[in-house]
């Protein structure tokens, strides 16, 4: 492949740029000019300098070729800004299109997870429901005692309670599973589902139990042929019913009522013959 020299050279750019020089209107260029007026000043006649009026208007010449390539100038670099800020309009549009677009379909994404959200709500409120009937142990064992006076709580028996199978007791333990406390129930003979009993706040000894929480077990109906007894505890207990609290499914057992969180396990009662 043949090598331009005058294009290694610069002599091909330089003569390029040549013939960009503007022109003025005896057809040279400014610096072409600039030397002619230059010579003819230097070599004037000296008894005949030349006319003011046409120093004046040759220089004017000059600087109106000047004034016309600053402005081609200045309007080449406004039509470029021009272009720039149309491409950036451009840019700017389609951006906001993108955006509107991605907003619409994240609307309707949330909107989606809102209908599905809802869905759930209803399935999980009907499985709730279905809860009714069934047996709930929950994470409630027991009462806080805050100081002397009653204390007031129920437990739930699956069967009537039977005096004469053993000896039916309530058992109160303190935070340390020490047994503070055994009332009987012999009183309670015959009676079964949620029984309401009062606790006096007070250890086996008659001393005031200090403040705490203590748990709460029963233990009743002695089964001769496996010599154990039925038992139960505050927190265990029939769902009677599935209240709404806002939308939050809460568990009626006896005078307690629980978040449905609370619960650990459900399991249908057993049949009593």
């Amino acid at each position: 492949m043949a090598i331009d020299l005058a294009e290694v050279t610069g002599a091909k750019a330089a003569a390029q740029k040549k013939t960009e020089q503007p022109k003025i209107a005896n057809g040279l260029d400014k610096d072409a000019f600039m030397k002619l007026f230059l010579e003819q000043l230097k070599n004037q006649d000296p008894t005949a300098p030349m006319e003011t009026d046409k120093i004046i208007t040759q220089t004017a010449q000059l600087t109106q070729v000047e004034m016309q390539e600053e402005n081609k100038k200045t309007m080449k670099e406004v039509a470029e800004a021009m272009k720039s800020t149309k491409d950036t309009n451009e840019s700017l549009k389609d951006f906001q299109t993108s955006l509107k677009e991605t907003l619409e379909s994240l609307d309707k994404g949330m909107q989606a997870n809102m209908n599905s959200n809802t869905q759930m709500a209803q399935v999980s409120a009907l499985n709730t429901v279905s809860m009714i009937g069934k047996i709930a142990e929950t994470d409630i064992s027991g009462v806080n005692v805050k100081g002397p006076g009653e204390i007031q709580f129920s437990l739930y028996f699956d069967s009537k309670i039977d005096a004469s199978k053993g000896n039916p007791t309530i058992q109160i333990f303190d935070s340390n599973k020490q047994l503070i406390r055994t009332i009987s129930l012999a009183d309670k003979d015959g009676e079964s589902g949620y029984v309401d009993f009062s606790w006096d706040g007070l250890d086996d000894k008659g001393a005031q139990a200090p403040q705490g929480s203590y748990e709460i077990r029963a233990e009743y109906n002695l089964d001769p042929k496996t010599n154990h007894y039925s038992q139960t505890r505050v927190g265990r207990g029939e769902v009677q019913s599935v209240l709404f609290n806002k939308g939050t499914p809460m568990l009626r057992m006896g005078e307690m009522i629980l978040p449905l969180e609370s619960a650990i396990e459900f399991y249908d009662k057993e049949k009593v013959l």
